[in-house]
């Protein structure tokens, strides 16, 4: 038989307890005209059967159904457990601020098809703050209806959510704002103030409100290398690019977001200096057989890959990464979307060159 409950309230918390259930152990009737405490720092759900029946913010609240329409509702429907009684489960949620350590376990991918070598291996950690704004929200997105919710269970969902995260939304930055492994290598200020509100609708997503941000997020020491051997940037013009980049973040006016366009003409030079690398191994290249020319189809099919970046598809159409992505969002390339980056199947390409 369910105990009868003249006071909901909870007298403490654990100090990293983020969420308590009223009663804790299973289920208990709650006597009509019981005083409902909510602390300071706290928010009080009343569900039932998986439905929120009433949030209540800080204050002492009278349950009776002159105050609580919910109340009138539960009694309307005959789901009252005797005459001055009704069953509920109370969660009550912490919305205080709650400090997230968090840090690269990988290099996180930005891809940047626009600056070589297409792609930087970004590392970062440090901590974030945040706090429930959604009590309700926040329970289902967490699957928090339990008796007790700590910090470090709570972490084990945002974590790996945070690093997903972030490689979205530095990617549609650097996309957005052309960067550059100069700009990642000394990430500032003003690039940290626009992911944060980047961040924020997922947090927003979650129940969640994101207070304050202090990762340090910075290029790898090896970016190149990473991203080398995951496909991008491979020819040793890019990798000479991409040194040149790196070189340019160690000078102290090189990473600032108001100095993005800096080194245009640079870029412009080493592009050139690719072109004309590029129409020199094209002249080199002995003349196909006269009497049995090849299709355009299959004019790069020896040497295409199985499967092929954005970056590497646009080398053998001679065109540029963007013009793909165009092909491949409007459906006459297809591809497959894994997180935020394409990967493109040789049966694919040859599909698409034989029209």
């Amino acid at each position: 038989m369910a105990k009868v409950f003249d006071r909901v309230a909870i007298d403490s918390w654990l100090r990293d307890e983020i969420v308590q259930k009223f009663p804790p152990g299973g289920l208990g009737d709650i006597k009509l005209g019981s005083p409902c405490i909510v602390n300071p720092g706290e928010t009080a759900v009343f569900v039932r059967s998986g439905e929120a029946l009433g949030t209540f913010e800080p204050g002492t609240h009278v349950l009776t159904t002159a105050n609580v329409p919910f109340l009138t509702n539960l009694l309307e429907r005959g789901l009252f457990g005797g005459k001055n009684v009704f069953t509920a489960d109370v969660y009550y949620v912490k919305t205080t601020d709650l400090t997230m350590k968090w840090g690269t376990s990988q290099p996180i991918i930005i891809e940047h098809f626009n600056r070589s070598p297409g792609a930087s291996a970004i590392i970062g950690n440090g901590t974030y703050v945040v706090k429930v704004k959604d009590p309700w929200r926040f329970l289902k997105a967490f699957d928090a209806f339990r008796d007790s919710v700590r910090l470090p269970q709570l972490k084990d969902r945002p974590d790996p959510m945070m690093g997903v995260m972030m490689q979205d939304k530095i990617s549609e930055l650097a996309q957005a704002k052309n960067l550059g492994p100069a700009q990642l290598q000394s990430f500032s200020q003003d690039l940290n103030d626009l992911l944060v509100g980047l961040l924020q609708q997922d947090f927003d997503a979650v129940g969640l409100s994101l207070v304050d941000f202090n990762i340090r997020m910075g290029l790898h020491p090896n970016s190149l290398e990473v991203v080398t051997n995951m496909g991008y940037g491979t020819s040793y013009v890019q990798k000479q690019q991409a040194d040149a980049f790196v070189a340019a973040a160690e000078n102290p006016s090189g990473g600032n977001l108001g100095e993005i366009g800096f080194g245009a003409m640079g870029m412009a030079a080493m592009q050139n200096l690719q072109n004309q690398q590029g129409q020199q191994r094209q002249q080199q290249a002995p003349p196909p057989p006269q009497a049995a020319p090849q299709p355009a189809a299959s004019s790069g099919g020896g040497d295409m890959p199985d499967v092929m970046t954005p970056q590497q598809a646009a080398d053998i159409l001679q065109v540029s990464p963007e013009d793909v992505i165009a092909a491949i969002e409007a459906g006459d390339l297809k591809a497959r979307k894994i997180g935020s980056a394409y990967r493109i199947s040789k049966a694919n390409m040859e599909a698409f060159l034989a029209g």
